[in-house]
Formats: C-alpha cells, structure tokens, sequence
C-alpha cells in the first residue's frame, strides 16, 4: 500500500482512466447493436471496430499523456475523424458514437485542436441530416447547430476536469515537497541547538578538569619528573582537543560578521599561523556562509589533529555563477584521500555541502600536504 502522501499527491483523474475505458466500450457495443438491430451495413461495423484499434494503438495512451498534444493523440484524431464518416455515411446509426468519440477527442487534445475535430467529424452526420430531411433546412440547421454545441461543451468540460485535477495534483505535490523542507530545517535546527548545549557541557566540565590538572601539576613544581611531566602534556593535549571539539560543535561565528570576517576570526584562533585570502566580492546566502564556515572549522581541526603541518593558507574566492569557492591548504605530511573513508566529521561536511548543491573535494598525497576544496552556488 502507498503511503497517506502519495494517496493525496496522486491525480484523481488518473485513477478515473479504466472507468472511461469501460464507457468507450459500452458506447461502442451499443452503436454496434443499434447498426445491426436496424440493418445497417455491415461495413460500419467494421470501420467502428477499426476506431477501437486505432484506440489501443494510439487513443489510449494519448488520452493518459500528461503533455498533450502528443505524436500519438494526432494518429488517433485522425483515423477517427476518416473511420467514422465514412461509418456514418454508410450508417447513420453510427452517430450514437460520437458521446464516446468526443470526450475522447478533448482528453487527447487540446481544446482548440479538440473543437476543430470535434466539428470534423459532424461533417458526416450533417450531411447524413440533409440528405434525409432536405425539405427542412431550418430544422437541419438547428438540430446541427444544437448538437455540435451540446458535444463542445461537454468537451469543454471534460476537458477543465481533467486540468483542474492535475493542477490539484501539482500543487499537494509542491506542498509536501515544502513539508519535507520544513521538517528537514526543523531538524537541523534541533541538531545545531543540541551542539551548542553539548558544547557548553564540555565546556563545563572537560575543558575547565583538563585546565585544573595542568595547573595542579604546575603547581607541584616538579617538571625533572617524566610522569609528571608527561602528564602534563597528556592533559594540554586534551585540554587542547576539547577547546577544538567545542569549536566544531558551537554555532559558526557569523553573529553581526560577514563570512569574511567569520573565516578571519576562526583563522586568528587557530593554532598554526593561516594565512587568508579573498579575491571577488559578492552576497552570500546566510546557510552557503553556515556551511562554509562549518566547512572551515572542519577542515582546520583535522590540520590540527593529523596533519603535522607548520602553517595553512585558507582562500576564499567568489567565481561567476555565481558560486562562492573555499579551499583549505596546509603544509603538513598529506595522504592519499583514496586509501580511507571519510570520518564522521568530513561525511557530516560532504551532507551539508550536497543539500545546498555544492560539491567537496580532498585532495593531496603523503609528505605533500593536503587541500580541501568546497564550492556552493550563491543561490542557496
């Protein structure tokens, strides 16, 4: 079973496609019956049941296009508007098909083209009229003028049902689509608010024990002893991975500041001396400059914990597209981005970077060094 979504999204009026199947059906039996119960040729029936190949070939799946007219929609008009003339000149009983010809017409055209066929094809049973009753002209012109308008206007209507239901359909398909946006920002905003509370727990309590213990041992005075000494750095080590953590995790810096000025204050903060560069100048949406400085604090902290690298070069350009391009170089002992998976923090970047249409690249190889690239279109 589908889900209540995709129940509501689908078109209504697809759903009614088998029951007019079964009205062409009918309509034709009960032509067929009246032509051979009031003995008319033969023949007729033979053209009628030619109409109904053309349908399976052509008529069906032109009336179920979504964009019409299609190639399909004008082979089948035209066998109807030849077969049933030529049907009806032959038997005038042949007329009772038009209430399934014409419906048909105006799902499988538009309505302009649908009208011009429609008229077509009363062509036959006008002439059929006249010839019968000459002696009344008033009375033909009438009856003609009474019955084409009568099949223009159910045309007409078949033909707004069948709209109005696929705009129906497009418009519960956008409103879930928006759904689906608003339940992913609500979600991401849930996720940045529990960051920054993590942040501020190990802020705390991790960050302020490890800053505790390196002045407890710098108190003990003793830096000749090698546990207490290694000790120490152990805790400065982790004092420094939390202060890092805590960065990665609390919200990007953009608080009254531009992206440049974002990236410049992470960049002061960091470690290692970073050079930054910014060529262009352009508008950058408020979530391109959250990713990209989400980006920026990702990239810096695996410099820190992995590259060895004695400085970083962090370039920020805005290229026409427009689209904004950052790139994180350091000088450090590199890798082969091919050898290894992405850890947990770089998946977390590719994710966030892919949602607002931009693209991630790593690349670098041992005792080179390594560079992360990020671009995004300005536009999201």
């Amino acid at each position: 079973m589908g889900s209540p979504v995709d129940a509501r999204a689908e078109n209504a009026w697809l759903r009614s496609y088998p029951f007019w199947d079964a009205y062409f059906a009918i309509v034709l039996i009960a032509t067929i019956i009246t032509i051979v119960v009031d003995g008319g040729a033969p023949v007729a029936v033979i053209l009628l049941l030619l109409i109904t190949v053309s349908y399976a070939l052509w008529g069906r799946e032109a009336v179920r296009a979504p964009v019409a007219p299609t190639k399909e929609g004008w082979w089948h008009a035209a066998a109807m508007i030849v077969l049933f003339t030529a049907a009806d000149l032959l038997a005038p009983q042949s007329a009772v098909a038009l209430s399934a010809l014409i419906p048909m017409t105006f799902m499988a055209l538009r309505r302009a083209r649908a009208v011009a066929v429609t008229v077509a094809m009363f062509t036959g049973p006008a002439v059929q009229l006249m010839a019968d009753n000459g002696s009344h002209p008033l009375l033909i012109a009438v009856a003609i003028v009474l019955g084409l308008s009568a099949s223009t206007l159910l045309g007409v209507f078949i033909d707004r049902l069948g709209r109005q239901n696929t705009e129906r359909a497009r418009l519960i398909a956008e409103l879930d689509r928006t759904r689906e946006e608003l339940a992913e920002v609500s979600k991401e905003a849930g996720m940045l608010a529990e960051r920054e509370r993590l942040a501020g727990d190990i802020h705390d309590t991790l960050a302020q024990g490890f800053a505790s213990i390196v002045m407890l041992l710098q108190a003990a005075g003793d830096g000749h002893d090698p546990y207490v000494r290694r000790a120490m750095e152990t805790a400065r080590e982790n004092l420094s991975e939390t202060r890092a953590l805590i960065a990665a995790l609390a919200p990007p810096a953009l608080e009254g500041a531009s992206l440049e000025e974002a990236l410049g204050r992470l960049a002061k903060g960091f470690e290692l001396p970073v050079e930054v560069s910014v060529a262009g100048a352009a508008d950058v949406p408020a979530l391109v400059a959250e990713a990209l400085v989400r980006a920026a604090q990702e990239g810096l902290a695996n410099v820190r914990k992995h590259a060895r690298a004695r400085s970083v070069r962090l370039a920020l350009e805005h290229v026409p597209g427009p689209a904004v391009r950052m790139s994180i170089a350091d000088d450090g002992r590199g890798f082969d981005p091919s050898a290894g998976g992405d850890g947990y923090g770089l998946r977390a970047m590719r994710n966030r970077v892919t949602r607002l249409g931009g693209t991630v690249r790593i690349t670098g190889s041992p005792g080179q060094g390594t560079t992360l690239a990020v671009e995004l279109p300005c536009s999201g």
